[in-house]
């Protein structure tokens, strides 16, 4: 299973160098926010809010015991264009959109 966790670059370095504080935090964060609502597994999407509470019993279990695994993906910036017509011109627009930093969970149940 995977799922998705926003977290800033400045807590990135503070967790990085302590995995015990990464772990204990990604549990907690599940535990109480209930974070993320959906799951991954495989090419199959499960939304925790109608699977029912065994599932999110399953994850935690993992999570608590460190048994997941973790990838820190930086934030990126994507320029994307967009153009309009206007009296046989086309004009481009470049837009930049911001992705956030994210913690990627990995797990098995």
């Amino acid at each position: 299973m995977e799922f998705f966790m926003d977290v800033s670059p400045k807590w990135w370095i503070k967790a990085r160098t302590n995995e015990e504080f990464l772990k204990q935090y990604v549990y907690e964060k599940f535990e109480k926010d209930y974070y993320p609502r959906i799951i991954l597994q495989g090419r199959e999407k499960i939304d925790l809010d109608t699977s029912g509470i065994p599932i999110k019993e399953k994850i935690l279990d993992n999570l608590k015991c460190g048994n997941f695994g973790y990838e820190f993906l930086p934030e990126d910036e994507n320029i994307k264009e967009s153009y309009s017509i206007s009296n046989g011109n086309v004009q481009f627009h470049p837009r930049r959109k911001k992705i956030n930093s994210r913690l990627l969970i990995k797990l098995r149940l």
